[in-house]
């Protein structure tokens, strides 16, 4: 069958590819982000692009590498990922591959009553938006591929699962992201380390041919038999065909997060491979926020939160300590927030002046991932008296170390 000799043909490419080798460069490499006409040229999807775009040049990755055994093809990465590691996906059948067979209108019939659906090859932001099942168009499909020369690949025939919750996990090469972890289906992130350690063993199996160089964004489900699946995976880089151009995990254009993963993204790759930006051109600084957001969440976010939110476990979270003082900028609560969604921590101190105690409060009332606590009640009336004058910055540092004391505990991540 010509979909069999395929998967043998790309298989065959991807075992006999040698592999990018990206490296961690000798020395630490900063670099300004800017309108390089280059890197702007044939962008599609989110304002975070630029930036993916960007790092990736530093670090000399080839974004059409992986492309060229389509991998952003639905149905070309259920057949490569079921290769490498059976099972992992749901059952996904070609439809045009069903249609060239005697009685194929009423085998894919029959396979809809049994509980697969029709789902789109190509495209993205259909779990987000909420359109991935196309069984209802079915009469329409069938007929516009009955008039089609051209008969690529453009609809799947899927099992399908029940799904209780959903996962975004996002990757490096063959390394799990800390922190970059979100739910998309379901109440809370309970569940997301199996999650991930599901994710691990993918990329332990999947060959360096594919995984050295890229960046994904994982969507991984949990059935109501707790079995993990990938429902698919957004590969970043310069996709042929849908939607022609460069693209990358759409969370990190999100309207409410996506600057603050773009920053701890950012700090990923300062602390992995000595490779980040530290600051934005001010023409294009100018156009948007979302730059001058970026720069905030970067001057925030530093080696040793990554390091202490890898070191936590199934069991075992720190907890996060934040310093807001007399501060109620909107981009600190945010990151709370984040901290919240993203489940950084087991629970997040928010530090808080007296008179802003009501205020932070009531912003996060009921939410029990977060005590607030007024910054004078960590100190006697003396030592206060003395904590009161000094800078926020050397404040900070102070009101750390004491909440450290009284939560009794080693490593805490802090902002």
């Amino acid at each position: 069958m010509e979909n069999d000799s395929t998967l043998e043909k790309i298989i065959f490419e991807i075992e006999h590819t040698e592999s990018q080798t990206i490296e961690k460069k000798s020395e630490y490499e900063t670099f300004e982000l800017w309108r390089d006409p280059v890197l702007q040229s044939n962008l599609s999807g989110n304002i975070g692009i630029l930036f993916i775009r960007s790092i990736l040049k530093k670090l000399n990755i080839d974004e059409h590498r992986v492309f060229q055994w389509r991998l952003e093809h639905k149905y070309w990465q259920y057949q490569v990922l079921n290769y490498y590691i059976p099972g992992c996906m749901a059952q996904t059948i070609s439809l045009s591959k069903l249609l060239n067979e005697p009685d194929g209108v009423q085998k894919i019939n029959e396979l809809c009553e049994a509980g697969f659906f029709i789902k789109s090859a190509l495209g993205d932001s259909s779990g987000r938006d909420n359109n991935f099942d196309r069984t209802s168009e079915l009469n329409e499909i069938i007929n516009f591929y009955h008039k089609k020369h051209d008969h690529d690949e453009e609809w799947i025939l899927q099992k399908r699962l029940n799904f209780k919750k959903e996962f975004r996990i996002h990757t490096f090469q063959k390394d799990l992201i800390p922190g970059l972890t979100s739910i998309t289906e379901g109440q809370d992130l309970s569940g997301s380390y199996p999650a991930e350690e599901f994710v691990k063993m993918i990329l332990k199996k999947l060959p360096n041919a594919i995984m050295n160089g890229t960046l994904m964004g994982w969507d991984i489900g949990l059935t109501d038999k707790n079995e993990h699946y990938v429902i698919e995976t957004n590969i970043t880089g310069f996709h042929p065909k849908s939607n022609r151009g460069f693209q990358t995990s759409g969370y990190f254009g999100d309207p409410d997060y996506g600057t603050i993963m773009s920053a701890w993204l950012n700090n990923y790759f300062r602390n992995e491979y000595n490779v980040s930006i530290d600051s934005v051109e001010n023409d294009l600084s100018l156009s948007d926020k979302f730059y001058t957001d970026f720069i905030f969440y970067s001057s925030i976010f530093n080696d040793e939160q990554l390091h202490i939110l890898d070191k936590g476990t199934k069991d075992i979270n720190n907890s996060a300590i934040i310093y807001l003082g007399d501060h109620t900028d909107s981009r600190l609560l945010m990151v709370v927030n984040y901290i919240c969604l993203a489940n950084f921590a087991k629970t997040s101190y928010l530090i808080v002046s007296e008179k802003n105690f009501t205020t932070i409060s009531n912003i996060f009332k009921g939410n029990k991932l977060i005590k607030i606590l007024a910054e004078h009640t960590l100190f006697t009336d003396e030592q206060y008296k003395l904590i009161k004058h000094l800078s926020y910055e050397r404040r900070k540092k102070i009101c750390h170390y004491h909440t450290l004391r009284l939560i009794k505990e080693n490593d805490c991540f802090t902002i």
